[in-house]
């Protein structure tokens, strides 16, 4: 796929995000396993537009640097030079994704091979606790070197 048919499907103002602003839901299939066994790899997932994200839910966005749609786990929002953007990390990923714009958000995984995606407590606690030691590492780099 050429870069503006690229854009034109997964941007944000593509036909994909479109669908989704509309309130349709959209299924695609996972490659990889980043995020098992939450999402295994070749498995079947539904996005829908959320209307706030919680810590711990599984969403959908597109990578513009890498031209690809990424599924990762919510950790909280952070805000870089007056833009809110999200930080995600996958499962089994070391350190937690670049900052993701919101624009580039597509949406929840609100199931994985036709079954409810529902977030356990302890996946919630795991991922806020993430996200505090992101930002407790990004305030020491910041302010105390």
């Amino acid at each position: 796929m050429n870069p503006d048919h690229r854009e034109a499907v997964l941007g944000p103002g593509g036909c994909l995000a479109t669908a989704l602003t509309d309130g349709e839901a959209v299924v695609f299939r996972v490659a990889g396993d980043c995020m098992e066994p939450e999402v295994d790899d070749r498995a079947t997932v539904r996005l829908k537009r959320p209307g706030f994200l919680v810590p711990g839910d599984v969403v959908a966005f597109h990578d513009p640097q890498n031209h690809r749609l990424v599924v990762h786990r919510f950790l909280g929002y952070v805000r870089r030079r007056g833009e809110w953007k999200l930080l995600v990390k996958a499962d089994r990923g070391v350190q937690p994704d670049p900052l993701v714009a919101k624009s580039c958000l597509l949406g929840k995984v609100i199931t994985r091979d036709g079954e409810a995606c529902r977030v356990s407590p302890a996946k919630r606690l795991k991922a806020v606790g993430q996200y505090t030691a992101c930002c407790l590492r990004y305030f020491i780099r910041s302010h105390l070197t």
